[in-house]
């Protein structure tokens, strides 16, 4: 169904005054001849600077140089110190990283070039990227999946065994071929696995990998879920994949476009930490490439205007991690971009109750969007893990694509707020946009858009990517969902399953695939939720508005608004594993004990699906996703979804959104609307 969706931004512009007192560091400085006083006289290393630091103590990098190191600084009497950047404000920030660059390529066999990589003793090299992009590591297929026949069960502890019949029309079939790859596999819905193969066998198609599975949950149906092969060299073929040859320390590059790689800057991640810092702020600093951490913070630590990217290996790994001893901590006005695996890991102790820190005003873009290169098992690709911490909160970020989800919070006592996520769960399923594993959860006020699961790698499995999701695997309870957009989900826009006394209140759902709102429960006689004033609009055909089980009492639903335009079985209710559509007045009579007697029902039905050249009846959505009240100039004549005329302009609060149905344009002829528009 043709629908439209307007969305209105605006850029914040932030100040900030550094302190004048530092020691100076820059790559050609000297720790042995200069006294680091003045940006005449920098120091070289971090790691010097860093030994001369007392308490309120600032350190600048300076703008444009790139530091190879990894330093701690947490001793226990130095408190209050700041790390910054000097020089030229329009110089990139000063990066410190974890990489390695890569140099002084000679050809080796058609537009394969190879290079020596410099390790110290215990590095080795992790992912590359070339000009700032990923590099495959070369693999097969290029770039779409295998597919698995089937696999064992493992249940006894042994190895898994995979089969692949398609593996058998590889053009270099042979025994012990794959013996060395790794396999990135979409083991289930929500997690890859990387292992080792051991063997192949060129008859069967049977790979034998390294270990058994993580958690031996099974499919239905084992047939058809997506993992590619990598890390032999043979399959070096295509633009954007290289080799590492551990054994002699070499790398071998097709760089994007066959081009040579000497005009280009490679770079290899070779270090697992970046900085590590106690009661510190972190301020104006690039981190890049490390393996597992760029930046480490405990005690009240502050980091902001930072840039982390390229953070990540197969072993996870996040560009900030909060310690257990983390207090008051401040992340914000950082950008996190291209990370392969998680921007935030925190893990801070709950119990303490003074402690009330702050995630606010990041950016976050492509949080573990490369299928398989963020570690294994559930909990990864996600943007914001919250593994422990009370009374924190994530609130004025925005989020533009994420493996899993935008924020897992993992943690009782927590809050999401004013967020705007667009495109989580791009290549894992069975999540949300934000997920919940825990009670006393506070989501409001956040515009979540297009959660539609990542389903090209995943086997025959249904969609269950949802807006928001409070899980539903232990008795959580107390959580309040208000005042949220959720626009376009792949399953559900709310996913309410055995939680208990909630409220869900005010909050606008429309256009999910399968239910604006899923209430379930397993072998629960009552959850004494209060569901109430909010807007379900489900405008697909087949889509209900409520989704529920039959035998539990979800509590208190009064005052929301019911709509899907072309049928007046607007709910309905599971059975054997299918959705069985009723009226509004059906529910009433038969679940009268919880179902809303004041319900708001749309009072036009359509016959068909509204088109560009005859939109009349399609409903749009315009969202402001600023912290201002907006003006909107309609491009039609429109009418709310109580009926009443609405023309011209009209003002959208902040974090809100308004559903409208379109009545005839202002214009001839009718102009075609794209699904996003943009003031």
């Amino acid at each position: 169904m043709k629908r439209c969706i307007f969305i209105i931004a605006c850029v914040l512009l932030t100040a900030w005054n550094p302190q004048a007192e530092t020691y100076y560091v820059a790559n050609d400085g000297s720790d042995s001849l200069n006294d680091g006083m003045s940006a005449e006289t920098p120091f070289q290393t971090i790691a010097h600077a860093a030994s001369l630091l007392n308490t309120d103590d600032t350190m600048l990098l300076k703008r444009g140089d790139v530091f190879y190191e990894s330093v701690t600084i947490n001793r226990w009497n130095l408190t209050n110190f700041t790390i910054d950047a000097y020089g030229d404000p329009g110089d990139d920030l000063p990066v410190v990283s974890g990489g390695t660059r890569i140099t002084t390529w000679t050809p080796f066999l058609g537009s394969i070039y190879e290079a020596d990589v410099a390790l110290a003793s215990g590095e080795s090299l992790g992912y590359l990227t070339v000009d700032g992009v990923h590099m495959d590591i070369a693999r097969y297929p290029n770039r779409d999946w295998a597919r698995t026949t089937t696999w064992t069960e493992n249940a006894d502890g042994t190895n898994t065994v995979l089969t692949s019949l398609e593996l058998l029309n590889h053009p270099r079939n042979a025994n012990d071929y794959w013996k060395g790859a790794n396999i990135r596999w979409h083991r289930h819905s929500w997690w890859f696995e990387t292992r080792t193969i051991l063997d192949y066998d060129a008859v069967t198609g049977n790979l034998y990998l390294s270990d058994k599975s993580i958690i031996p949950v099974q499919p239905g149906d084992k047939n058809g879920w997506g993992f590619y092969l990598d890390n032999i060299f043979q399959e070096l073929d295509s633009p954007g994949e290289f080799y590492f040859y551990a054994a002699g320390n070499k790398v071998y590059l097709l760089a994007p476009g066959n081009g040579d790689p000497n005009g280009m800057l490679v770079e290899g991640s070779v270090r697992e930490y970046g900085l590590s810092v106690k009661d510190a702020t972190v301020r104006n600093i690039a981190f890049r490439h490390q393996k597992l951490y760029g930046l480490t913070i405990t005690d009240e630590s502050i980091v902001e205007y930072c840039r982390f990217e390229h953070i990540g290996s197969d072993e996870g790994g996040a560009g900030v991690r909060p310690t257990w001893n983390t207090t008051n901590g401040i992340v914000r006005y950082n950008l996190f971009q291209d990370n392969y695996n998680t921007a935030i890991s925190w893990n801070e102790d709950p119990s303490q109750t003074d402690s009330c820190s702050y995630i606010e005003r990041n950016r976050f873009i492509n949080s573990g969007t490369v299928d398989g290169y963020g570690g294994e098992g559930p909990w990864k690709a996600a943007a914001i893990i919250i593994s422990n911490a009370s009374g924190l909160h994530i609130e004025y970020n925005t989020f533009d694509g994420a493996g899993y989800a935008a924020v897992i919070l993992g943690s009782d006592g927590n809050y999401v707020e004013y967020n705007v996520i667009e495109n989580a769960m791009c290549t894992l399923n069975d999540g949300g946009a934000v997920y919940c594993n825990c009670s006393l959860s506070t989501i409001r006020h956040n515009i979540i858009l297009e959660t539609r699961g990542g389903m090209e790698s995943m086997g025959p499995w249904a969609n269950l990517a949802q807006g928001i999701w409070p899980e539903f695997l232990s008795e959580f309870h107390d959580s309040v969902i208000e005042n949220n957009t959720v626009v376009n989900s792949g399953c559900y826009g709310i996913f309410l399953e055995n939680n208990f006394d909630c409220e869900i209140r005010g909050n606008v759902i429309f256009s999910s695939d399968a239910a604006a709102i899923r209430l379930g429960g397993d072998a629960y006689d009552s959850q004494g939720n209060l569901i109430e004033n909010n807007v379900f609009y489900s405008d697909e055909e087949d889509a209900t508005t409520v989704y529920f089980d039959r035998d539990i009492d979800y509590g208190t639903l009064q005052n929301n608004y019911y709509c899907n335009p072309f049928t007046m079985q607007e709910v309905g209710y599971f059975q054997s594993w299918s959705v069985v559509p009723i009226s509004i007045a059906d529910w009433q009579t038969g679940y009268s004990s919880w179902a809303d007697m004041s319900p708001h029902v749309d009072f036009e039905k359509l016959s068909q699906p509204p088109t560009d050249p005859n939109p009349y009846g399609r409903a749009d959505i315009f969202i402001n996703k600023t912290e201002y009240n907006r003006i909107v100039s309609l491009p039609a004549d429109y009418r709310d979804i109580d009926g009443n005329p609405v023309e011209g302009q009209f003002t959208l609060a902040p974090f809100t959104s308004r559903i409208l149905i379109y009545r005839r344009a202002q214009t001839s002829p009718s102009r075609a609307f794209s699904p996003w528009t943009f003031y």
